[in-house]
């Protein structure tokens, strides 16, 4: 038993001395722990983050006051595009994008950022409401990968003075003086 058990170990410990995570475990910098979440409009996106940040055990304030960091949802905007049409003008191929605008501040960090997003829709004629349920889960689904990709943008924001290295070689530290022998 113990013979099967040392292989393990040793891979766990390789793993984790690597740096490895698992897939979605997200740490995000003290610096905005705990986290206010703000969102106006629509509330998909808001649950989608919640969630997240749920289960990468992120700590939420109650109220913005006890906050060290504040997350701010701005515009969401989703558009639709004809890209491209049958022999009798109608659209066959849309182009869906949803674009989310969002602030993150606390006392060493102020940044604007945005995440974008593309996908694309085949649509029948002939079957309408199947082909607007497919759009609806499309937008659903780039709802649930902005709230993804926001959380990963946050976890490598870096405060605004935070040192950087220098590149440049430091010289070495000059050698102590010994006393002299008599």
């Amino acid at each position: 038993m113990s013979k099967n058990l040392l292989p393990v170990l040793l891979l766990l410990v390789s793993l984790s001395a690597c740096g490895f995570q698992l897939r979605g475990a997200t740490q995000l910098p003290a610096q905005l722990q705990p986290l206010n979440l703000q969102e106006g409009g629509d509330g998909e996106l808001r649950n989608e983050l919640l969630a997240l940040l749920e289960a990468n055990d992120v700590a939420l304030a109650a109220s913005p006051a006890l906050a060290a960091g504040h997350l701010k949802i701005g515009n969401q905007v989703q558009t639709r595009r004809v890209i491209s049409v049958d022999s009798r003008g109608r659209a066959r191929e849309y182009e869906l994008n949803y674009s989310v605008y969002y602030t993150i501040k606390s006392a060493h960090i102020d940044a604007e950022n945005v995440v974008k997003l593309q996908r694309e829709l085949l649509f029948d004629p002939d079957n309408v409401l199947g082909a607007d349920y497919e759009e609806q889960t499309l937008y659903r689904d780039m709802k649930r990968d902005a709230a993804r990709l926001i959380l990963q943008q946050l976890e490598s924001t870096r405060p605004l003075s935070m040192p950087i290295k220098s590149l440049k070689p430091q010289p070495a530290p000059a050698p102590e003086a010994t006393p002299a022998k008599k």
